[in-house]
């Protein structure tokens, strides 16, 4: 705790507006900024009276500040105007920003075994879902990190070798988490920095330096220093803050590794084969060291939904499950076990039953992921032949790699932002470093690199920014080289020296005037004839493109046009100008509606007047990964979308339904609209501008080896599913089988045809399976089916003749010729022809 303050000091209140609270996000900020003046600085939550130093990122996670919590700041010393300022910028300005969505507590209400396992009664054990996905792996048991069972040496040496050691063990662990930073994705990276935070905490220094000057040796300072701390922490009443004592002991951890040369006892195992790891609890790093390779599954008798393992293992999709009671009891080391971590069930023995179901299951995945990636790779072009490129937004070499893997057609958007959050500036070979791998990643496909964004949200210590009464409205983007000459020279002339490793294009951000436009091009120069004169080689031909986000930009495009090559909508920030309401504020952030006519009409007139140049003009905000704005984006006649990269493959099959003409319809409507209009309009588009045929090969099976009719149902949701035609395949089951226990709907003949009207579908679909081997439906003439055609019509669905089809199908199959030519014909896409022509469906 720090000292109480005199009564002279600048004070203020300020209402917690972040919904997860005080998380270790925004305290990393707040402490970064109060650690750049030297007056004291307290914070206090006024709900329970707790007071830390606002300097240290432990002291404020231990408040336990929550949404709505007036917190009351103290500065006083010798800068105390300035700090007063800084501080109270940052929590009217920035603070709103900084909130994340935490991930909800993993659910409790009672588990329900799949039909299929109910009536074979299997054992398993129940937990919850905290990661999805399914894994089967052999048990590895690995032991918590607690430094509890640490064995360190007591002996100290001389005061002053014992602090070296540990300034030498903070310096080399520090090193290693910043070079895992520069290769990081966006989760692993939020991980490494809230260590990063953890280790340069003041109250984590000031107490290690407190330990070795009472004589204790390095490695007791760390050992004793960890333990204070996350016992601190794991007393907290906020689940979020007792997960973060895991996250204390990790680094120490880590850090009597350095001082010591080895780690914990069996806190880090290697795998050699498909694995589920099973332990109390699992501390972040130790989740990175293990082989993702042969990690099949997690299973945790301890974690909330917030750990930071569970973080990572939802980004790498590794299956979780937690809340697994005595799994030391019940497992044994190299049982085999099957981990459902969409149910949060754990099945101890792979009973037939078991390993079938689930066989089938991660075959119904893999075939979901397969359909979308064999087709993500190829453009996204409407029905109607309009390509619509869809890039990735990235900042790290293994989210680029990932990208492209995803299909993504290009990097719409390469933050750098990232490699200057740190203490001090990435230095020119660094950043060749990251950019180099990047473009290699996306052999020749483009890559736009956005110039460093900073001030506003991510204002950095080492530019001595003074204070602004809106920083969002002051310095930042394109309006800081000026004064940061040298920072950006640096970062230009790594671009520049990277792009004889691929298709490189520059972005400058908050772009409001031509002069902006021409200064950046003169440093550009400037950077070109400093590498010329060292006769290194480059690019010459770099296209420069512009962040819109400014609306004076937006109307400046007449000039703007003639001097760069591209543009990029950034929406986030152009709507939050546009419409004066600050995004982060939940009393006014509803008026920045992105569905607004006056924004759309905006977009039209950036798109129109751009396009008019023959210029390229995408989009790189939020709006752009919502798949409800596609059709918007299409009739507005937008180039590119950049968006995160799991949502790629997904969002391209989207757009191949539509047709771009009938999407320039709808806009001509929306403009015409009131928002309430618009919204509906955007809701009904997929049945209004978008396709899906009654039948295609993806929804057909032809040696399926369903032994029975719930596994036939089974696999008829999962057709629709893997084609992208129901989000609900719990509801669309429900459907199913609340006809099917009405009557069964074998017709007899070797034929049933299942069928529902729902809504759990976006499109009315026929579904063909041919079994294998005959299967008991309970039809009328007892004979086991051989093959079903069935349908799930969409139950609000206007239009269309889907159910005049399914009468014409029932008919035919009253006809015995009709019958053995299903039968006979093996292959999908003869079987579509034959159908599609019997039906009058036509080809599509």
């Amino acid at each position: 705790m720090s000292p109480n303050l005199s009564s002279t000091s600048l004070q203020f209140v300020f209402t917690c507006p972040l919904l997860a609270g005080m998380h270790a996000r925004p305290a990393s900020h707040f402490a970064t900024l109060a650690n750049s003046f030297i007056s004291e600085c307290t914070l206090t939550n006024l709900r329970n009276n707790n007071e830390g130093n606002a300097k240290s990122v432990l002291s404020i996670i231990s408040l336990d500040i929550r949404q709505g919590d007036n917190c009351l700041v103290q500065i006083n010393g010798a800068d105390e105007q300035f700090g007063y300022t800084s501080l109270r910028n940052f929590t009217e300005h920035v603070l709103p920003t900084c909130d994340v969505p935490l991930a909800k507590s993993p659910s409790t209400k009672p588990f329900s075994l799949p039909r299929i396992l109910q009536q074979v009664g299997v054992a398993c054990y129940s937990g919850s879902a905290a990661s999805p996905g399914v894994g089967r792996g052999k048990v590895v048991f690995l032991n918590s990190v607690s430094l509890s069972h640490a064995a360190i040496s007591h002996d100290a040496t001389d005061p002053k070798e014992e602090l070296q050691r540990l300034k030498r063990a903070l310096r080399n662990v520090r090193d290693n988490i910043r070079e895992e930073l520069t290769r990081s994705g966006s989760q692993t990276r939020d991980v490494l920095q809230a260590e990063l935070a953890l280790l340069d905490d003041v109250l984590f220094a000031e107490r290690l330096a407190h330990q070795v000057n009472n004589d204790k040796s390095a490695a007791q300072a760390v050992l004793e220093t960890g333990k204070f701390f996350a016992d601190l922490l794991r007393h907290s009443d906020s689940e979020y803050i007792r997960e973060r004592a895991a996250d204390v002991e990790e680094i120490a951890a880590h850090l009597l590794s350095e001082i010591c040369g080895k780690d914990l006892p069996k806190t880090v195992i290697t795998l050699h084969e498909p694995s589920v790891v099973v332990a109390d609890t699992l501390a972040p790093r130790q989740f990175l060291k293990l082989d993702r390779h042969f990690l099949k599954g997690i299973v945790l008798e301890y974690a909330g939904a917030n750990s930071h393992a569970l973080i990572l293992a939802r980004s790498y999709g590794v299956p979780a499950v937690v809340g697994v009671k005595h799994t030391k009891s019940l497992l044994s080391t190299g049982q085999a076990i099957v981990v459902d971590a969409n149910r949060g069930l754990l099945f101890p023995e792979l009973l037939p039953a078991v390993e079938r179901f689930y066989a089938r299951e991660v075959r119904t995945l893999s075939r979901q992921t397969e359909i979308l990636k064999a087709s993500a790779s190829s453009p996204a072009i409407t029905r109607d032949g309009i390509n619509l490129d869809v890039g990735a937004n990235a900042s790290a070499q293994d989210e680029a790699i990932l990208a492209f893997g995803n299909g993504a057609d290009g990097i719409g958007l390469f933050r750098t932002e990232m490699l200057f959050m740190e203490a001090r500036p990435p230095s020119e070979k660094e950043q060749v470093a990251v950019y180099e791998q990047v473009l290699k990643a996306a052999s020749g496909k483009p890559v736009i690199i956005r110039t460093f964004d900073l001030g506003g949200d991510k204002a950095v210590p080492y530019l001595g920014l003074a204070p602004e009464e809106n920083p969002f409205l002051g310095l930042r983007g394109v309006r800081l080289y000026a004064t940061q000459r040298d920072l950006l020279q640096v970062q230009l002339r790594a671009i520049l020296r990277a792009s004889v490793f691929g298709d490189v294009h520059i972005l400058i951000p908050m772009v409001s005037c031509l002069e902006e436009v021409l200064a950046f091009k003169q440093q550009l120069k400037a950077a070109k004839e400093d590498l010329r004169s060292q006769n290194t080689v480059f690019r010459e031909d770099i296209p420069i493109g512009i962040m819109l986000e400014v609306p004076a930009a937006a109307f400046s495009l007449y000039q703007l046009r003639n001097e760069v090559d591209f543009f990029s909508v950034g929406t986030n920030d152009l709507a939050q100008y546009f419409f004066a309401a600050d995004r982060g504020n939940p009393n006014v952030s509803k008026l920045s509606n992105q569905s607004s006519p006056s924004f759309i009409r905006l977009l039209k007139r950036i798109i129109d007047e751009v396009g008019a140049a023959d210029k390229w003009v995408g989009i790189c905000g939020d709006m752009a990964s919502d798949a409800k704005y596609l059709p918007l984006f299409l009739g507005l006649g937008l180039d590119e979308i950049s968006l995160p990269v799991v949502n790629i493959p997904k969002i391209k099959s989207i757009v191949r339904t539509y047709s771009a003409s009938a999407c320039r319809s709808l806009v001509d409507e929306m403009l015409l609209s009131s928002d309430a209009d618009i919204n509906h309009l955007l809701a009904s588009a997929e049945q209004t501008c978008s396709s899906h045929p009654l039948l295609s090969e993806e929804l057909m099976i032809l040696d399926s080896d369903s032994n029975n009719k719930e596994e036939a149902m089974q696999e008829f949701i999962d057709l629709l599913r893997n084609a992208g035609r129901t989000s609900d395949p719990e509801k669309l089951e429900e459907a199913l089988w609340s006809r099917e226990l009405v009557y069964s709907t074998g017709l007899g003949f070797g034929f049933a045809t299942p069928h529902c009207k729902t809504d759990a579908i976006n499109a009315s679909s026929i579904i063909v399976l041919k079994f294998t081997q005959p299967i008991d439906w309970g039809a009328v003439d007892a004979l086991g089916v051989r093959m079903v055609i069935g349908m799930a019509a969409r139950a609000t669905q206007n239009g269309g003749n889907h159910m005049q089809v399914f009468s014409v199908l029932a008919r035919k199959l009253m006809t015995d010729d009709f019958r053995k030519q299903l039968l006979a014909i093996d292959d999908s896409a003869t079987l579509l022809s034959y159908l599609s022509e019997q039906l009058n469906l036509g080809l599509k």
